[in-house]
């Protein structure tokens, strides 16, 4: 199975999971946003998980965080 998702900088990243396992084995920047501000977001770069949450310091800390809102799945 393999969807996209927009990150929360605009970047559209291409997933890929083992149709038996359902695990991921491949996440790879599809396009970049046009406001991203990651230097390190070019086109074709393969991510770690870790490298598409949210980075914390940009919006303020709270006792329990809804990060969900922050990525978009599209088909």
């Amino acid at each position: 199975m393999s969807y996209t998702l927009t990150l929360h900088c605009g970047c559209v990243v291409y997933v890929s999971q083992h149709p038996g396992t359902q695990v991921t084995h491949t996440r790879v920047i599809q396009s970049r946003g046009s406001d991203c501000r990651v230097k390190r977001h070019d086109i074709g770069l393969k991510l770690y998980l870790w490298e598409m949450l949210p980075d914390p310091s940009d919006r303020p800390q709270s006792k329990r965080a809804d990060l969900s809102h922050h990525i978009r799945w599209t088909a």
